[in-house]
């Protein structure tokens, strides 16, 4: 598919903006439920713990307070950064609780109440980049990884690139030649993946200070829980001919994402 085709979408992609709305309404139930089974918890074992001492039910009872309270709390934050963009300090304890408490929860709440898997996961993409982006660090160039998926290239190509990236022509068949212009121009490291562990691995032997990376809503996802505390700008790719062929992403994005991470402006 060349550059100057219109992206009509598919059956596998998704055409809409999701509200923070639905999210928001499960991270809210994920809260409740994580309050819930602390309360659980103490409660079960309170007349086992009073028998060995009359102070441990009330001790126990503080510890699972003060943890209720922190996962309340974060889910405040959370909301405001959602529906406001703005935070009034970040903290590596927040984003932990969207990616690693909230985000499970939520797909399975989802799952009970038959809401798609990737609803959630676009609203997540977006809320992980907002509180990347409020972190407010800046990046030298060098020290950033584009990775995209090696479904980019064009079907029939020839040529291998997923070794290296530089073996591209520019044919304009597909985004790679212009990816790497961005990754001249910028002097940032590309590098177009064989698949997820050929990603993580590369991630691992890199050792970048943030990453961009350019996935389907479900790959996108897993990579945000398995790279954190790494800083990663996640951009959702198009699928004009399904998943994993000929897929594209809107060049711009990866333009602004580079930009925002070294501090460039808009």
């Amino acid at each position: 598919m060349s550059n100057s085709e219109k992206w009509q979408g598919s059956p596998e992609s998704i055409s809409y903006k999701p509200t923070k709305s639905l999210f928001l309404g499960l991270l809210a139930v994920a809260a409740l439920g994580v309050a819930f089974i602390g309360f659980f918890f103490w409660y079960i074992p309170t007349v086992g713990l009073r028998s060995i001492h009359p102070a441990l039910p009330y001790i126990l009872g503080a510890v699972l307070i003060v943890i209720s309270v922190l996962v309340l709390g974060g889910l405040i934050f959370i909301t405001n950064a959602a529906m406001k963009g703005t935070l009034p300090f970040y903290s590596k304890w927040l984003h932990w609780l969207l990616v690693k408490v909230y985000l499970p929860i939520m797909v399975m709440a989802g799952g009970i109440l038959r809401i798609p898997k990737i609803k959630i996961e676009r609203t997540f993409i977006e809320l992980n980049n907002q509180m990347v982006l409020l972190m407010g660090r800046k990046f030298k160039p060098e020290r950033l990884l584009i990775l995209m998926p090696h479904c980019i290239q064009f079907d029939n190509c020839k040529i291998k690139v997923t070794r290296n990236v530089k073996n591209c022509v520019g044919c304009g068949k597909c985004e790679i030649g212009e990816l790497l212009s961005l990754s001249t121009e910028f002097g940032v490291n590309l590098f177009i993946s064989t698949g997820g562990t050929v990603a993580r691995r590369k991630v691992y032997e890199d050792r970048p200070h943030a990453v961009i990376a350019v996935a389907c809503e479900r790959d996108l996802t897993s990579g945000l829980q398995d790279a954190f505390p790494l800083p990663v700008l996640a951009i959702v790719n198009k699928r004009p001919r399904g998943y994993c062929m000929e897929t594209g992403v809107a060049i711009e994005e990866v333009r602004q994402a580079i930009k925002d991470l070294i501090g460039a402006g808009r």
